[in-house]
């Protein structure tokens, strides 16, 4: 039976390891005005290791902020290791000056000082607990027996962006330990769950070796 979606989603929390409640805890990072790569709700998350270090990137794109790769050619020997997934971002606008929440922030966005820090820096809230499970659409077949094995998301570009969220999808494709995510099993969504086919919702973790508090 096929599934009934192969539109992705990007990333969405799930349990923690273990089967255990998930509280949706989230941290506060840093934003540089005028960023090079939009940042978007649903995609991993990143600390620049070039330009603009110490701030937070948008990993899915393929070529990212510090000028490294992101995506499906990510690797933990030369990219910056992943923090956690975007969850929304805070800035002052530029134009209105009010404080503004969003899911994304477009590249070249230039913030307003924010009047209680006298900062242009922006926010972007990360879940950020290594043990956080993710919901993700599988982009093909999913076979049983990359099950316990690492894979990247697909390259993501900000005209595929919905509603300024994700809509990445997880490669299936190919697997390695220097790769993003340990894939863990199937979500189990009745209308999603075909492993056969395209559009299967599977589970995933931040690899060990792609985590920066690991």
């Amino acid at each position: 039976m096929a599934n009934r979606s192969t539109s992705g989603f990007g990333l969405r929390m799930a349990m923690k390891l273990g089967n255990s409640p998930a509280i949706g805890g989230q941290s506060k990072y840093a934003i540089k005005s005028g960023l090079g790569v939009g940042i978007f709700k649903g995609n991993p998350a990143s600390i620049q290791l070039a330009g603009d270090t110490g701030y937070i990137q948008d990993s899915a794109f393929s070529t990212t902020d510090d000028g490294n790769d992101g995506g499906i050619d990510f690797t933990t020997a030369n990219d910056a290791l992943l923090v956690g997934v975007h969850n929304g971002v805070f800035y002052i606008d530029n134009t209105t000056s009010k404080p503004t929440f969003a899911n994304s922030v477009a590249a070249s966005t230039t913030f307003g000082t924010n009047p209680n820090t006298n900062s242009t820096d922006g926010v972007a809230f990360v879940n950020d607990d290594p043990d956080q499970e993710y919901v993700v659409k599988a982009d093909a077949a999913v076979g049983q027996a990359i099950f316990g094995l690492c894979g990247n998301i697909n390259d993501f570009a900000a005209g595929d962006a919905k509603d300024g969220a994700s809509t990445a999808t997880f490669d299936s494709g190919a697997q390695a330990e220097t790769k993003m995510f340990r894939i863990v099993r199937s979500a189990e969504d009745p209308d999603n769950e075909d492993l056969t086919a395209a559009g299967a919702n599977i589970i995933v973790v931040i690899n060990a070796a792609a985590n920066t508090y690991r």
